[in-house]
């Protein structure tokens, strides 16, 4: 089986990461985004995968180039403007003889594709949409199903209130390619907008199945740190156990030559990687920082992801934010809930809240 992986997207909310790292490349503990849905689909039998790239294509290609998929062969599809999710996928349509999988890059899935294909066997479908529950639907679409898992209607980003279902389409799908037929050639079209409401009018088999395993949005920062947080306690990763020092509580890894102060507390779930230094009393709770960030003493990070070789300097409060790579935050700042771009420096005793800081474009 084939399966053709949606790797397009500029991934806006999480500007300014994304100016410097396309949204299926943005790390998620010690993986990239991207790479927990090539192991769902290796783990079902995928042996081909046609990746359609847009946004930063060469950074994609390079890096999956480089990646180890176990024997599974890469082709890349190259959009010079965007075509939809449908538009993008039939463009590839020469290479889709039979049935197959579409699986968008930037969620995190790491799920049981293997069910969902015997499913989709099992019903004769045209079409099987993976289906998760969320507890606010109102930024996703909405799917309502019969008693057979039969498809009967869409909403698109209900309020709660209006809502027929707590059931929303994971952005996975698996497909007959004569479903294909009804894209038209050259136009933007997408699955959700497009293609599954002209397949529901015209009464084609179109079934729903709910996913077992971790699928998450990591479109917006508080998704992504969740994302940490949550595959840290619920994904097996190869992980070397390190002796840890008192004042460490929870779901923690850490490389083996951390650096600790004397008092410093950490609270799972956090990852403290290779090089990192924490100073006197510094405080970690759900946070990931990455290779050769220093946290300085009395410094607070709370609930956030902080890229390579940054410096948190002491005294300074980071809660819910995500700071690029080399980036300084000046002695007694403030940041809440905010974006920091690649290589900024926030001044000393400043204060940000919901904002995004360093980015130029």
């Amino acid at each position: 089986m084939k399966a053709v992986i949606m790797a397009g997207g500029e991934g806006t909310r999480l500007r300014p990461l994304t100016r410097t790292t396309p949204k299926p490349l943005v790390p998620v503990v010690r993986r990239r985004c991207i790479d927990y849905g090539l192991g769902s689909l290796a783990r079902a039998g995928i042996t081909e995968i046609i990746v359609t790239t847009s946004y930063k294509a060469g950074m994609i290609v390079d890096a999956l180039e480089a990646t180890d998929v176990g024997g599974i062969s890469m082709l890349f599809s190259f959009e010079r403007q965007p075509m939809g999710t449908a538009g993008g996928v039939a463009k590839t349509s020469a290479y889709l003889d039979d049935t197959f999988v579409v699986m968008s890059a930037d969620v995190l899935a790491d799920v049981d594709l293997e069910a969902m294909f015997e499913f989709h066997r099992r019903k004769g479908a045209d079409a099987t949409m993976a289906l998760t529950t969320v507890e606010n639907v109102s930024e996703y679409g909405v799917v309502d199903l019969d008693d057979d898992d039969r498809i009967q209607r869409f909403q698109e980003k209900p309020s709660p209130e209006e809502a027929f279902s707590n059931l929303i389409n994971a952005g996975i799908y698996v497909l007959e390619p004569r479903v294909l037929e009804h894209v038209p050639e050259g136009e933007k079209f997408d699955f959700s907008r497009n293609l599954f409401p002209i397949l529901l009018e015209m009464g084609q088999p179109m079934y729903g199945h709910k996913l077992d395993g971790l699928w998450m949005d990591i479109g917006r920062p508080r998704d992504l740190i969740l994302a940490n947080q949550r595959v840290l306690t619920e994904v097996p990763i190869p992980m070397t156990l390190h002796a840890l020092p008192d004042g460490i509580t929870g779901t923690v890894w850490a490389a083996a030559d951390v650096k600790y102060g004397d008092g410093v507390v950490v609270e799972g779930p956090s990852m403290l990687e290779s090089r990192v230094s924490l100073g006197d009393g510094a405080r970690i709770r759900g946070s990931f920082l990455h290779p050769g960030v220093t946290v300085g003493a009395g410094a607070v990070v709370e609930d956030s992801l902080v890229l390579g070789d940054c410096t948190i300097m002491p005294h300074a409060h980071v809660t819910g934010c995500l700071i690029d790579r080399g980036c300084t935050i000046g002695e007694g700042a403030r940041l809440a809930r905010t974006n920091v771009g690649e290589g900024t420096t926030v001044g000393p005793k400043s204060h940000h809240e919901d904002a995004i800081l360093g980015d130029e474009a």
